[in-house]
């Protein structure tokens, strides 16, 4: 149920550090500043309330830091576990929620290379991204703004992220309602929307895929798959640095102590 209400959520994160936030809605373009409880402190123009957030957000005392993004009808909740082991192992982490009905990846994206020029402002570092499902394809457009907008990209983790595109969008996009499913995104995920996705700006490129290292979970996608991508769907040839297949359906990836373990490995080496 969370997951449904938040999926349909107008507001997303564009500032983060030491769990205070400011968010801007998708709609009037209005923004708020919440501490780390929840709490709405101040409302009003994006650059009042990040000013606010400035003032008020201790440093989050990190020398590494990620911007770590869901997928489409997710919320930050799913990317909870492997924010909080970042986290544990040094990373100031900006776990970014955003509207993923309501705007397209270029959008969503413009609010990722904000939150992660202010990670970039506290800690001086590169930045690194992890990018599940959608989030991936939001991540690599992220990171192509970086030089524009002043921060350094680093290491770059996608998790199940169509890369190519998914066959099932190619196969549903002009089924009536699939724009109601899919939302503003819809077009970005299918093979011709993620061609036109910036590739990976980053230094190194790790790519996780969902699998049976077999037929894979569902006998109507070609080759192995988590059920809604197949692994070769994930592949970026020339790019990727590295590449694990964990047995997992999609909607589990994220989650998965492989997946955790394979990402942190990658970007502590």
């Amino acid at each position: 149920m969370r997951r449904l209400r938040e999926a349909f959520w107008a507001w997303g994160d564009i500032w983060l550090r030491s769990h205070w936030r400011v968010q801007r809605h998708c709609v009037t373009g209005r923004a708020r500043l919440l501490d780390p409880a929840g709490k709405v402190v101040c409302s009003g123009e994006p650059e009042d309330c990040i000013a606010r957030a400035r003032a008020l957000a201790p440093s989050a005392g990190r020398r590494r830091a990620a911007v770590v993004l869901h997928g489409l009808w997710d919320y930050p909740g799913v990317m909870r576990k492997l924010a909080r082991a970042l986290e544990a192992q040094g990373w100031a982490v900006a776990n970014l929620g955003y509207p993923s009905l309501r705007l397209n990846v270029v959008a969503h994206a413009a609010a990722a290379s904000l939150a992660a020029r202010a990670l970039a402002e506290d800690s001086g570092a590169e930045i690194d991204f992890v990018g599940y499902s959608l989030g991936g394809l939001v991540a690599r457009t992220a990171m192509a703004r970086a030089a524009a907008e002043g921060w350094r990209p680093g290491k770059l983790v996608l998790i199940g992220s169509p890369a190519q595109g998914s066959a099932f969008a190619k196969r549903f996009r002009d089924v009536p309602g699939y724009r109601t499913v899919t939302g503003a995104c819809g077009p970005d995920v299918t093979p011709e929307g993620a061609a036109a996705v910036p590739p990976p700006v980053a230094k190194d490129v790790l790519v996780i895929a969902g699998g049976t290292g077999g037929r894979g979970f569902n006998p109507l996608l070609r080759g192995d798959n988590d059920g809604l991508i197949a692994v070769a769907e994930t592949r970026l040839p020339g790019y990727e640095t590295g590449f694990r297949l964990v047995r997992s359906i999609h909607k589990d990836l994220p989650a998965q102590p492989a997946t955790i373990a394979a990402c942190t490995g990658f970007l502590e080496g």
